[in-house]
This record gives C-alpha cells, structure tokens and sequence, in this order.
C-alpha cells in the first residue's frame, strides 16, 4: 500500500523518443541514464515504463514517469549521456507548446540534410541525424 505522503504525488511522463534502435546497449544506457540524479545516484521517483525499439526505422521510444517536480530530467541526461542533442515539444517546449509534427516541420526533420545546423533546445548541436527528443505532460 502507498503512504498517505505518496498520494497526493503528481506525476508527469515523459516520451523519450531516440534515433537509435540497433545497438541496445545504447538505448538501454540512455534508458539507465534516466534513472539517475545529478550526483549519479539512483533517483527514487523516477521509473522507466517501457522501451519500444523499431530496427527497420532505427529508432526507439522510452517511456518514463517521474514526479512533476523532477521535470529537470533532460538537463539530467546530458550530464549522462554526452553528445545528446535534445529538442524538446509538447509541454516541454515553452511557450510554444509545439507538438511532435510541428516541432519536427520546423526543423526540417525528414528533409533537412545537414542537421549540424541545428540548435537544439538543449546540448550539442547533432553531428549526424540522431539526437533525443523529450515530452512532458502531466499525468
């Protein structure tokens, strides 16, 4: 049973959407990675849900919820997973709002063909077409 201090825990998923699906020990350190605080310990409220890898299109989608106070986490994964380049849509993306679709057609996503142009929202600007995409809503 959760104690009445954990009812009142609001939380928010995240939807980490990744341009790597064949090499899982990639995939699984980002995934570990989210799991982590500042200091590289373990944070307690924190959980991966799933992770969706598509080989054919190389790309993965890890599901995370976390307590809305901790919305601090893409910060968190360029302290663990350097070189990330993180573009953030959905509630992330603030004041915007942007979703997925519009994010994705204001970068030029599917037909850009230099993505070392790009400024991401967070970290390094990508050397080649991958990169982490974050979205957080409220649960």
């Amino acid at each position: 049973t959760m104690s009445s201090s954990r009812l009142g825990l609001r939380l928010a998923a995240c939807l980490l959407n990744i341009s790597e699906a064949r090499r899982k020990n990639i995939v699984e350190n980002i995934a570990k990675a989210a799991l982590l605080e500042k200091n590289g310990q373990t944070h307690p409220e924190v959980s991966v849900l799933n992770i969706f890898s598509d080989r054919d299109y190389n790309r993965s989608v890890i599901t995370i919820a976390a307590s809305v106070d901790d919305l601090g986490l893409a910060e968190s994964l360029l302290l663990h997973v350097p070189g990330c380049s993180l573009f953030l849509f959905g509630e992330a993306d603030l004041p915007e709002k942007r979703t997925l679709v519009q994010r994705r057609k204001q970068l030029g996503w599917f037909t850009r063909r230099d993505f070392s142009t790009l400024e991401p929202d967070l970290g390094a600007a990508p050397a080649r077409r991958c990169g982490l995409t974050a979205c957080f809503r409220a649960l």
